[in-house]
């Protein structure tokens, strides 16, 4: 699969967090994206519902594994974060976006809320 992240300063850790984690979900990788999700997240699939705990994951992952992801950016400012980018594979094209608020500060804290909005061209 061919991966594309966007380039950055590099002085934010939050933002090569925030970009593994939106590729293990492009790629489906419930243990690495579970790793993040904390026993009491809420993470809204807009359109479709919200889904809460580690497992919520697997509800949002999306309905094909793509040939190509790509993130065209990724923001983070304290405990908020986002990224937005498409994943490709067989002539279907599907950009997301994705909305985090995380537990706290910490670079090691899990995901608290988590929004997606996914549009299938």
């Amino acid at each position: 699969m061919e991966i594309v992240l966007p380039s950055d300063c590099g002085n934010a850790p939050r933002i090569g967090i925030v970009g593994n984690f939106a590729v293990n979900w492009a790629m489906g990788d419930e243990a690495a994206v579970s790793s993040w999700l904390l026993a009491d997240t809420e993470w809204t699939l807009v359109g479709d519902g919200t889904y809460r705990g580690p497992d919520a994951g697997v509800s949002t992952f999306p309905a094909f594994k793509p040939e190509r992801v790509e993130l065209i950016s990724i923001i983070t400012h304290g405990r908020l974060a986002s990224c937005d980018g498409y994943l490709e594979a067989a002539g279907k094209r599907v950009c997301f976006s994705h909305a985090f608020r995380f537990a706290s500060t910490s670079k090691t804290a899990g995901i608290a809320e988590l929004r997606s909005y996914c549009i299938a061209l």
